[in-house]
């Protein structure tokens, strides 16, 4: 079985079984259609960000680093691109944002995978799948409490989760990692 297929599982059955750090859970919120928007361009959400933190496999620990930089516009359609690379496994995986929800600081964003680069061939039976995660941005400057993301969920055989399923109905079942301070994460909602 495949190094991410590993990982993903260990992600998905945490979620399943409820893992979650209820201190950073809303409930969703529904994007108001009287949003002030952006008139020049339609935009209604922009979610970006390029941060770090550390990872353990195993015995090895290393950074993970991820950055993404999407939007999502007033008809509902959703662009951008993601990068993950997680060092301490040994892959990377990118692709298309395919979907973007908001509920105060917090976003969740969903997508597919493009591409992989793995040393174990059978990763690459991912491309094409669903992916997604949560991040919740705190603020920028020194006092700011750290912005908090989770890890990338995939989609499975037997998961119940897919990145639209995820996007609309925003559960907060991963667990939250804190990010390294000089991270630039930012949810915008205009």
């Amino acid at each position: 079985m495949g190094t991410l297929r590993r990982l993903g599982e260990l992600v998905l059955g945490l979620a399943l079984a409820g893992c979650s750090d209820d201190r950073f859970a809303l409930a969703p919120e529904p994007d108001s259609p009287a949003m002030a928007q952006d008139h020049s361009t339609g935009v209604v959400v922009q979610v970006k960000g390029t941060a770090d933190h550390l990872r353990t496999v195993g015995d090895v620990t290393a950074l993970t680093l991820f950055s993404f930089d999407s939007e999502r516009k007033a008809d509902g359609t959703t662009a951008g691109t993601y990068f993950y690379d997680f060092q301490a496994a040994g892959f990377s995986v990118e692709g298309p944002v395919t979907c973007i929800s908001t509920a105060g600081n917090q976003a969740w964003i969903g997508g597919t995978v493009a591409r992989i680069d793995s040393p174990d061939p059978e990763d690459q039976a991912l491309v094409g799948v669903d992916m997604w995660w949560r991040s919740i941005d705190n603020g920028q400057g020194a006092t700011a409490t750290p912005d908090l993301t989770t890890g990338l969920g995939f989609e499975f055989p037997g998961s119940t989760i897919t990145a639209e399923s995820w996007c609309r109905d925003q559960p907060a079942v991963l667990v939250l990692r804190e990010l390294d301070p000089g991270s630039d994460l930012k949810i915008k909602v205009k």
